[in-house]
């Protein structure tokens, strides 16, 4: 059973007797006015009460005169709890300063908590929030939501609406990003030309004057869709072409892979191992970094930066004002190393199938590969056949007539 507050505030301790006195007990406690609690059987017979802390010694006194015998089991409550923290003054000068911090950091934010993004991340969302004043440290006396809310939206045209809602310590802040549409083009008077040689194979016309047919073979820059009509009945007009035009093309590729390549080869282990040769590591206290520690030594002249934070919370789901940031730097340098044929091929073949994953909308219908070797390099040269899309648009200059 817990003590109750009066117990634990001024301090308890349970006391025990044997069987044989267990009535005589109760009998003195009811004469002389004792009050106690968590009345208890013991295995041995026996019972045992809890008193607190002054009527335990009265009552130590009087058995001691009727020769009942008593065992303390127990003490407990504010005055021991005090007792054992005055033989450890720096324990009680950190909850000192502890418990003022806490109360003077009341008037402040602890900690800002960002949703309803998805493309912006929450570290750019309170970059544009600290701009505008609000970040971890900023008073909330005369914080107005809707004075930050205005000044956010006016500062990051990312964000199309922001809500702030103060619980505590804590700003909720909720936002919706800004979706841009795409600006509508003028509608500009165009022709379809061949962006490359080829053979017509079909055409998706939506508008304009179709120039070619299946079958034909068309070379680069020939108009393919014309946006020009002239008609005896209503004369020359213009428009805008419209089309996609599938044509039999030839691609020529050809990438060179070198056997010898520059690697980079670090000095030391990776940072999991706590042996970079430069760490620094500092602490944000309400949004102020205080750096402790600092190893330096000779980085070289090439250098990764890998930084890691670990915010620190006593209460699970609590927030706490306080993180610890960590800085590795690891030097590196650009040694020579080979690779086999083999390696170059697969690598060339790799570059290969990204040239054709670039081509938009093209279907492969046969490729030839060749390959060269020398001491020094790998070549891979490929001739493509493929079926693609080759209108591109040419703006018609018209001439205004006075």
């Amino acid at each position: 059973m817990i003590p109750s507050l009066p117990y634990l505030l001024l301090g308890y301790r349970t006391l025990a007797t044997d069987e044989d006195h267990t009535a005589r007990l109760l009998d003195v406690c009811r004469h002389y006015g004792i009050a106690y609690e968590d009345f208890q059987n013991r295995k041995d017979g026996g019972i045992s009460l809890r008193l607190r802390l002054v009527p335990s010694y009265a009552l130590q006194e009087i058995c001691m005169e009727y020769g009942i015998p008593l065992l303390i089991c127990g003490e407990g409550g504010l005055p021991f709890l005090l007792r054992r923290l005055s033989r450890r003054l720096g324990l009680v000068a950190g909850l000192a300063v502890g418990i003022s911090l806490y109360l003077a950091s009341q008037g402040v934010f602890w900690d800002i908590r960002v949703s309803g993004n998805s493309s912006l991340s929450d570290r750019a969302v309170k970059e544009s929030l600290a701009a505008c004043g609000l970040t971890v440290g900023t008073p909330i006396r005369g914080f107005e939501a809707d004075v930050t809310e205005n000044t956010v939206l006016l500062y990051d045209d990312r964000l199309a609406w922001l809500s702030v809602n103060r619980k505590g310590t804590v700003a909720y802040v909720e936002v919706r990003e800004a979706v841009k549409s795409p600006e509508k083009e003028p509608d500009v008077p165009r022709d379809l030309v061949a962006a490359r040689g080829g053979i017509i194979e079909y055409v998706e016309l939506e508008s304009g004057n179709i120039r070619v047919k299946a079958g034909q073979t068309v070379s680069e820059g020939e108009v393919l869709v014309s946006g020009l009509f002239d008609s005896t009945q209503l004369g020359v007009r213009v428009e805008s072409a419209k089309a996609r035009v599938f044509a039999r093309t030839v691609r020529e590729f050809s990438v060179t892979i070198p056997l010898s390549y520059g690697q980079k080869t670090y000095l030391n282990a990776p940072p999991t191992t706590n042996e970079s040769v430069c760490q620094e590591k500092s602490v944000i206290f309400f949004g102020r970094h205080i750096k402790f520690s600092k190893k330096t030594g000779n980085t070289g002249l090439f250098c990764d930066t890998i930084e890691t934070e670990k915010s620190w919370g006593l209460i699970p789901g609590v927030s706490f004002p306080i993180s610890t940031r960590t800085v590795w730097y690891l030097p590196y340098e650009i040694t020579t190393a080979t690779r086999t044929y083999a390696e170059a091929e697969e690598l060339a073949y790799f570059e290969l199938a990204k040239y054709v994953a670039a081509i938009d909308g093209a279907t492969l219908l046969g490729k030839n590969v060749r390959i060269t070797h020398s001491e020094e390099s790998l070549t891979l040269s490929c001739r493509l056949t493929l079926i693609e899309d080759i209108a591109q648009e040419r703006i018609i200059e018209v001439e205004e007539q006075p």
